[in-house]
């Protein structure tokens, strides 16, 4: 590891709330940056990464009678009442009817509307693989399926078969970027990951209250003074190479934060109401972010929020319906925020998560599955459709792996080719992030307008 790169790194470590960029002292300066690609548009992408794993088999309900049967006598206990789901319009699907889990009420309008599509059976592969060739041996398989930590980093690496120590996100930040920029197009709200991550680009991660300054050394407090005083000692060593990098970078970390602060103050005051919640905040502050994107000349961002929760191996009755409309209430306020700011276009929000559930309870939840169905938000979002085959709802179909665990239908690669796409990557670029790519025939799933 270079000098440069251990140091970012290292910074990074001791901010917990504010990872290191390139940076200046003054807004003009700001201004007067351009990134290497001179967009001469906004646009911006939110990953919405639900940690643990959502039982994404009850988000969407098949509802004609036959298949409606089928799914209840699968889900057991966990089947929603067919009666209780929210119809929606669909085209490119198998069953004749479906609908939305009825905690997803906050979206359901959204979706009618077509600013809303529903993306299914996703998950990390190598290259496409049916029940058959598994059962043979016929395709490579990303290692360590039903994993939390190695599925969580599939999804983020775009790349399983080998520890990557970079995430699709930040390659093609390394892409869009030319290292001039004062501030990371890479923006976390949920401090470092590995998706926003590149070799070169690194998460800039913010708090609810913005831009927190080298989070753990206020003096002001008293428990934090022992950390302020090791750093300031750090600070102030000069002598050596190690150590003057050090301190310049400390400063301009400190640089930046201020400079996110002071353009974040001259924002908007914003009417939409978002809930009350984590989540909610941290997209509320995703939108604030987004509202002042001039004052830093930011023409391309990426921003990474999580909400954890989703392993629901019991309780999932009183647990998943709770989830998913805090999960529903925080993206629609989120949606109806970026329309009052009328950048609604350019914005897109999509989901992902470790993996889907199994098909079957256990009694009181659900197991590590693999693929799963996915939510993509925004006003250039070709809605009100289904993208890619629901999978079978019954055990031991061509869907199932075992213990109703389903072999996904769309890799990530094709679903983060049509986001990365559409945010400005042309053909070649889109096969260097993504390595595997290559290995589907469909590059674009179509839910994004060009």
């Amino acid at each position: 590891m270079q000098r440069r790169d251990f140091l970012k790194r290292s910074l990074v470590g001791l901010g917990g709330a504010s990872s290191l960029w390139a940076t200046t002292s003054q807004f003009n300066l700001v201004n007067a940056a351009t990134s290497a690609n001179s967009f001469t548009d906004y646009k911006a992408l939110v990953c919405v990464f639900l940690l643990g794993g959502n039982d994404s088999l009850n988000m969407l309900i098949p509802t004609d009678q036959r298949a409606y049967d089928q799914y209840a006598a699968t889900r057991q206990n966990l089947a929603v009442a067919r009666n209780a789901a929210l119809p929606i319009k669909v085209t490119n699907t198998q069953y004749s009817s479906v609908g939305l889990h009825p905690s997803l009420a906050a979206l359901h309008t959204i979706y009618e509307e077509g600013n809303m599509a529903l993306v299914a059976n996703v998950g990390p592969m190598i290259e496409p693989a049916s029940k058959a060739d598994i059962l043979t041996g016929r395709v490579m398989l990303p290692p360590q399926l039903f994993s939390h930590s190695d599925q969580q980093n599939h999804w983020q690496t775009a790349h399983p078969q080998q520890a990557a120590l970079t995430g699709w996100a930040g390659r093609m930040a390394d892409m869009l970027s030319d290292g001039t920029e004062p501030l990371s197009m890479n923006l976390s709200m949920a401090g470092n990951n590995l998706w926003q991550t590149g070799s070169q680009v690194l998460p800039f991660a913010l708090s609810s209250q913005g831009a927190e300054i080298l989070e753990g050394i206020n003096p002001d407090e008293e428990w934090q003074r022992p950390n302020a005083a090791f750093l300031d000692r750090i600070h102030a060593n000069t002598e050596g190479m190690f150590a003057s990098q050090f301190a310049a970078m400390v400063d301009r970390t400190r640089t930046t934060c201020g400079l996110v602060n002071s353009a974040l103050a001259l924002g908007p005051e914003l009417s939409t109401a978002f809930p009350a919640t984590r989540f909610a905040e941290q997209m509320r502050l995703v939108a604030n972010m987004i509202s002042v994107q001039q004052h830093l000349n930011q023409p391309r961002q990426i921003y990474f929020v999580a909400m954890g929760g989703w392993d629901t191996h019991d309780n999932q009755l009183a647990d998943h319906p709770a989830l998913l409309s805090e999960l529903a209430n925080g993206m629609a306020a989120f949606y109806n925020a970026t329309a009052e700011l009328g950048v609604s276009e350019q914005v897109t929000a999509f989901t992902a998560s470790d993996f889907g559930r199994t098909l079957t309870s256990n009694g009181d939840g659900t197991d590590h599955g693999w693929g799963g169905n996915h939510i993509v938000l925004g006003g250039a979002v070709q809605g009100a459709d289904i993208y890619g085959q629901l999978p079978q709802m019954s055990l031991g179909s061509d869907d199932d792996l075992g213990d109703g665990r389903i072999i996904p239908t769309l890799s990530v690669d094709q679903y983060a080719a049509t986001l990365a796409q559409w945010f400005g990557l042309g053909d070649n670029e889109l096969t260097e992030i993504l390595p595997n790519l290559n290995n589907f025939n469909q590059h674009n799933l179509g839910f994004l307008a060009e």
